[in-house]
């Protein structure tokens, strides 16, 4: 099989940076540091003498540029430099040294898309990873995607379900303005601010956002000493560029994409992975754990919940 590998100029963690990514949602993680991937093409990403290398079907510089963080690396670690909160954030980057955004390869956007919106009010691990599985698994069609989505019996599918279409259509005007594809996110049903600026980020489309969850405003709380609120609908739907929003300076996410500039989506995917393993003693091992529990497989094919 053809391999194609690149070196990075960084250390990189695999495992770690596939923990936080909705990209994972495509993959399996079949040894330390080496995922294959089971919707869409087939291919094994690996380290290996310090590159990132894929092998085999739809591999592409443009692939592993996007799934290593190389797209996004150096002007988040730009962006967070230029911050006068630097200092703690930069100790706890070298804490989880080889972190990264990882986001979808070319032609990748439409199912990553997909998985942020399954991921809605319930575990990614246990739930999200086996709908992706059984709505895209074997088949490149949107109506039998959403036709196997609307059978599943709860309200994340259902929902996807429902927007599928309009979801592909919005993402097929591309990335130009990530300001304009924010508004035109938020003005499909059912998604809010932190589901579109999840898109944002995990398709590769801009790092100049952070996701307002649970896990950054704690985050937040207890390294930056900021208590903020989660961004709201109405606002953003009037006026979707945080860096012109009044109201972003009370704002989770508005207050961090001004603050870090192109390095809030590191700033976010730092922040999930600090609050979800617990802190940085010991989150190798956990880290470990719930790859083993839960990344393994793609979680079966019963509908389930």
């Amino acid at each position: 099989m053809p391999r194609l590998c690149l070196p990075l100029g960084y250390q990189f963690d695999l495992d770690l940076s596939m923990y936080p990514s909705f990209v994972s949602s495509l993959y399996v993680r079949i040894a330390a540091q080496r995922w294959r991937r089971v919707i869409g093409a087939s291919h094994i990403v690996f380290i290996e003498s310090g590159r990132v290398c894929c092998e085999g079907d739809g591999c592409s510089i443009e692939l592993v540029e996007k799934l290593s963080g190389l797209w996004c690396m150096e002007r988040c670690l730009r962006g967070i430099a230029a911050s006068k909160y630097s200092e703690p954030l930069r100790q706890l980057l070298m804490a989880y040294r080889g972190l990264s955004v990882s986001a979808a390869g070319p032609g990748d956007e439409l199912l990553v898309a997909s998985a942020v919106v399954l991921s809605r009010r319930t575990s990614y691990a246990r739930n999200v990873r086996r709908w992706m599985y059984i709505i895209f698994k074997h088949t490149k069609s949107l109506y039998e995607a959403a036709e196997r989505a609307a059978r599943l019996p709860s309200p994340q599918p259902r929902l996807l379900a429902a927007i599928l279409h309009e979801l592909a259509e919005t993402l097929q005007e591309g990335c130009t303005s990530p300001w304009r594809l924010r508004q035109r996110l938020l003005g499909i049903p059912g998604v809010g601010p932190k589901t579109a600026d999840a898109i944002l980020l995990f398709t590769g489309c801009s790092s100049r956002v952070a996701p307002g969850d649970v896990h950054l405003a704690r985050f937040t709380e207890m390294v930056l000493g900021w208590r903020l609120h989660p961004p709201l609908k109405n606002r953003c739907l009037r006026t979707a560029s945080c860096m012109e929003c009044t109201y972003a300076a009370s704002c989770l996410t508005g207050r961090i994409v001004r603050e870090f500039g192109d390095g809030a989506g590191l700033v976010q995917t730092l922040a999930y992975v600090h609050d979800s393993l617990g802190g940085r003693g010991g989150w190798r091992a956990r880290l470990e754990e719930v790859l083993a529990k839960h990344y393994t497989s793609s979680g079966g094919t019963s509908s389930g919940r």
